[in-house]
């Protein structure tokens, strides 16, 4: 059993060929990615069960198991990334804010966690999406 399928299988979740190259492709990208961006990919490298509603389901299932999280950046797709303590960024499932470039048009995860404000009692956070805008470090180098 490889260390992804090992990691699939900790989530409660059963290996296909498909969950193991997308969970892969995720944990390559150092920015948060579409579905049809992720599609797209596995098109140009001729993979024939690339489909839609593929995908979809494979990142709900992510998502559910809190392997992965969805992004709101404003562009009108949700972007996705992964939310694993292997992965580079210190976070996982605790709330963190996103940075998007708009020259680039990269999502990424920003590493320090958002910290947690005052509520009256009868209030309940389920999720927060606080995304900066601006360019990024290496367009800003252009």
């Amino acid at each position: 059993m490889t260390k992804t399928e090992k990691k699939l299988s900790s989530k409660g979740i059963r290996s296909t060929e498909m969950r193991l190259k997308i969970y892969k492709y995720l944990k390559r990208k150092t920015y948060a990615v579409s579905l049809n961006e992720m599609q797209k990919v596995f098109i140009h490298k001729n993979i024939k069960t690339a489909n839609k509603t593929t995908f979809y389901r494979t990142i709900k299932l992510f998502e559910k198991k809190s392997m992965v999280h969805q992004i709101d950046d404003g562009t009108a797709f949700a972007k996705y990334a992964l939310s694993d303590e292997n992965t580079n960024v210190k976070h996982s499932t605790d709330l963190h804010m996103h940075f998007h470039c708009i020259d680039c048009k990269k999502t990424i995860c920003l590493p320090n966690k958002i910290s947690e404000e005052s509520l009256p009692d009868d209030y309940e956070v389920n999720d927060v999406n606080l995304v900066l805008k601006g360019i990024c470090k290496n367009c800003s180098k252009k």
